[in-house]
């Protein structure tokens, strides 16, 4: 067994964070505090326990989906979106 990461971004499944920029990440209690005045996205972080011959590229997202939601080990990841027109993620 090994443990793998996974990131679910809306309804998409990836190995790796989506490149989002370092300075749009919500960390400290005031903007955690913020997030409703805010437009943030959720990047969820899951840790999953897969068996060693585990392939990423095998499985549709739907199957992940179902894979992250067996996760015990979740982190959430907010972002902000826009603060002006050009700040997207």
């Amino acid at each position: 067994m090994k443990t793998i990461k996974l990131y679910r971004f809306k309804d998409s499944i990836a190995q790796k964070m989506p490149l989002i920029r370092e300075n749009d990440i919500l960390d400290s209690l005031n903007d955690l505090m913020a997030i409703d005045m805010i437009n943030t996205e959720k990047v969820t972080e899951y840790a999953i326990d897969v068996s060693d011959d585990f392939n990423f590229e095998n499985h549709d997202n739907d199957q992940l989906i179902d894979l992250c939601n067996t996760s015990e080990n979740t982190v959430d990841h907010h972002f902000i979106t826009n603060l002006e027109d050009s700040d997207m993620i």
